[in-house]
């Protein structure tokens, strides 16, 4: 079974090296093309209100992957933050759709490839400190300074 679960954790990682739009690469290159578009639209706006509409309008965007209140009291922290940076926003929104809301389900599919609670976080932890590296390499080669 062991085995089973690793060849389906390939096939998935297949896919989204095929269709990066279907992985967390894809919510930063969205992201940051939404950000672009505001600013240029509205370069008068704050950076904090324009970081606040993007995780807004991701709160309101479907697909769902938790109820609205649920989405709101993981970000409503980074709302409130007025020194909170793109990349703060962009993690924020991939810890929720990827780890936050499906909590059990990445428990369990370490669990089947047999890793433990603690060796299971260690990845998570991995994955964090790999994502948020392409994040700022993203926003580095595609988000120009304020003047």
């Amino acid at each position: 079974m062991k085995a089973f679960h690793t060849i389906i954790a390939l096939i998935q990682g297949l896919l989204i090296k095929i269709f990066p739009q279907l992985g967390y690469k894809g919510v930063i290159n969205t992201q940051i093309n939404i950000y672009n578009r505001l600013r240029k639209q509205a370069p008068e706006v704050p950076e904090n209100d324009l970081l606040n509409h993007l995780i807004i309008s991701r709160i309101k965007a479907p697909p769902r992957v938790a109820s609205k209140e649920e989405e709101y009291a993981h970000y409503k922290p980074l709302l409130e933050n007025p020194y909170k940076k793109l990349e703060d926003v962009i993690w924020a929104i991939i810890e929720f759709e990827n780890i936050v809301s499906r909590r059990e389900y990445v428990f369990n599919r370490f669990s089947k490839m047999g890793l433990s609670p603690l060796e299971a976080l260690g990845e998570i932890e991995n994955f964090k400190a790999q994502v948020v590296k392409e994040i700022e390499e993203s926003i580095e080669k595609k988000v120009k300074q304020r003047s």
